[in-house]
């Protein structure tokens, strides 16, 4: 039998129940997350702290999402380079960058930073807090950081480098304020992650470094480098004979940093927010928390909102820190 001519009342029937489930599909696809892989890009190389947070989270994001989940590293401009790629990357969710704040902070002393966080990106959700290290090597039998300004004022200038990756603008006002109170100031020396930098640390190639506490504890606990402080107010709960930079008197030295995820600046805000229950319950998830404490890292997730208001405070306070150490802001 031949199918009938529908006429205009059939029509008009069919198009009352046709557009409505079309609408709906439309909206399934803008907050679906995308039937593909996933890419996970971070700024420093294998074996550093921002790479162990990503696989991490990652393991179980895959578990979750039953497709495959990369983390690919993108070395250089101090770990800004995820943030340059994935705001000029596709719209459809499938590019996250995983970002800290002490690459951010950069943006205030560096001309040619590579995107604004807060108009070429859109915030998914915060990961968690951690401080700031400063770690020595072994080999020079430090165990407190007043040593250590000694051993600085005893020696040739070669003693004065250090090893930094993300936080450029954290060691000029440390230099500030070691200028202040002792006359002395380091030279940073840049490396593209963690195993180097721990590795030169180890053999005494170089004399100390300050970085993420999740890329440092690691190695301090294995007695590669030796942690002499942590910022912050208030002591690592998972290394609680570290002191903070407060205590050794440089209260300037507060500061907790943080770890995000963001998207390219055009993704559909329904799709932003799939993105960000779905990080959310990943990081809360209690596996991965408890893979996560051990590096020193507070979990504490949020809503895009909350973290967008998270980065322009974070702007605000290290602009003010750096006023307050001399230095001129660039923006």
């Amino acid at each position: 039998m031949g199918s009938m001519p529908l006429d205009r009342r059939s029509l008009l029937a069919f198009a009352t129940v046709a557009i409505p489930s079309g609408i709906a599909r439309v909206a399934r696809g803008q907050d679906s997350l995308p039937d593909r892989p996933i890419r996970i890009f971070i700024g420093f190389e294998a074996g550093g702290g921002a790479d162990a947070v990503a696989r991490t989270i990652a393991a179980e994001l895959q578990r979750r999402l039953g497709r495959r989940v990369s983390i690919e590293s993108r070395t250089g401009s101090s770990g800004a380079l995820p943030g340059a790629i994935v705001s000029k990357g596709p719209a459809d969710g499938s590019q996250l960058a995983l970002l800290s704040s002490t690459t951010l902070i950069s943006q205030l002393s560096t001309r040619d930073f590579p995107f604004d966080p807060l108009t070429d990106l859109a915030p998914v959700t915060q990961i968690g807090t951690y401080p700031v290290a400063f770690a020595v090597s072994p080999m020079l039998g430090l165990t407190r950081f007043s040593d250590y300004v000694q051993w600085l004022k005893a020696g040739e200038p070669r003693r004065r480098r250090i090893a930094v990756s993300s936080t450029t603008t954290f060691v000029k006002v440390l230099n500030i304020l070691l200028g202040q109170s002792t006359g002395e100031t380091l030279q940073p020396v840049s490396y593209r992650g963690a195993v180097p930098m721990v590795a030169d640390l180890q053999e005494g190639r170089i004399p100390a470094s300050v970085n993420t506490v999740a890329s440092l504890l690691p190695a301090h606990r294995g007695g590669l480098c030796r942690i002499l402080f942590v910022t912050g107010d208030k002591r690592l709960a998972v290394a609680p004979d570290i002191p903070t930079a407060p205590e050794l008197g440089y209260p300037w030295l507060d500061m907790v940093e943080w770890f995000a995820f963001f998207a390219a600046p055009a993704t559909p805000a329904p799709l932003l927010a799939s993105w960000n229950r779905m990080l959310r319950a990943v990081i809360e998830d209690p596996g991965v928390t408890g893979d996560l404490r051990p590096l020193g890292l507070t979990v504490e997730t949020s809503t895009a909102d909350a973290l967008r208001a998270r980065i322009e405070a974070h702007r605000r306070q290290w602009k003010e820190r750096m006023k307050s150490a001399g230095l001129q802001p660039i923006y």
